[in-house]
């Protein structure tokens, strides 16, 4: 599903922007979008009042004041009911907010690593939905007023930097997780194993070619995998490519034939296979139950 009739999310000249949630919603439009378009493009949904939801891939999430939400470029965002959500919304790029390879690892960390949660509901924390007021506000309050240029880029892209560790702080919390404090070196290697596989994972799926990429063995990546976030390469590798064949079937109109051949399966019975191994339906029922709304599907033009 392209955006081929919406507004772009940023322009070309565009790194970051701060808009209203209602009119991020009115440019967006009601169809589901995958946020990559020609750069990686983040957002950041922030609830202030009302209530509705939204889906960002197969995950219904809730809104509600102080609902915070972070959705990564390769995810598909669905905008089901945000009409009566007052809200705001921040985008940004990889290119604005990754200054130094430890920016990039947060950011990866905060959102690529297998069932990380990238969804909060907030008002029950009175100190976390304080602090991220306040720094969502004085965000705002600079992107329209600000007047240095230079000055207001660093102010801005501090501002998010908070808001990205806290979001991260909330996910180890959530985890009961200390791999940060206690491997961050292995940390940061599987942030690089992430990276290396949101890139190849249609047309490489052996460890062995991702050990070689990062200059190790097959065992150390093992290791290392499992030191930081206690999965194997394998298991990352297989939720990776679940996690984008559910985002294909949920949000594009391809059939489950070319969702097989597109993920680098050599026969769809194969994907099929796998698809029902890890998920308990097939493909094809896995779309009948979770149809999202205003897709023409191949098969149902079939049938």
């Amino acid at each position: 599903m392209r955006a081929t009739n919406q507004q772009k999310l940023l322009e070309r000249d565009e790194l970051v922007k701060f808009q209203t949630l209602d009119r991020f919603a009115t440019e967006f439009g009601s169809a589901p979008r995958r946020l990559k378009e020609e750069r990686f493009t983040y957002v950041i949904i922030r609830v202030k009042q009302g209530r509705g939801q939204v889906y960002v891939d197969s995950e219904r999430v809730m809104l509600q004041n102080g609902t915070l939400i972070l959705v990564s470029p390769f995810a598909f965002l669905h905008l089901e009911n945000v009409v009566y959500v007052q809200g705001t919304v921040i985008l940004f790029t990889e290119d604005f907010f990754c200054r130094a390879p430890q920016h990039e690892h947060l950011l990866y960390k905060a959102t690529f690593g297998p069932n990380r949660n990238t969804c909060f509901q907030m008002i029950d924390d009175e100190i976390g939905y304080s602090f991220l007021q306040s720094q969502l506000s004085m965000f705002g309050w600079e992107y329209r007023l600000g007047r240095d240029p230079l000055l207001k880029f660093d102010f801005l892209h501090n501002i998010l930097l908070s808001v990205i560790i806290y979001i991260h702080k909330l996910q180890l919390e959530q985890e009961l997780s200390t791999h940060d404090l206690q491997n961050p070196y292995t940390k940061s290697q599987v942030v690089q194993f992430i990276q290396l596989l949101n890139i190849h994972f249609r047309e490489e799926n052996t460890i062995q070619f991702y050990a070689d990429k990062m200059n190790i063995s097959a065992d150390q990546l093992a290791q290392i995998c499992k030191k930081g976030i206690g999965w194997s390469p394998k298991a990352i590798m297989q939720e990776k490519l679940l996690r984008e064949a559910k985002r294909l079937l949920l949000f594009d109109a391809m059939s489950v034939k070319e969702v097989s051949y597109y993920l680098g399966f050599t026969e769809p019975t194969n994907f099929v296979k796998f698809f029902q191994q890890h998920t308990g339906v097939s493909p094809k029922n896995f779309r009948v139950e979770h149809c999202v709304k205003g897709l023409d599907r191949k098969e149902e033009q079939a049938s």
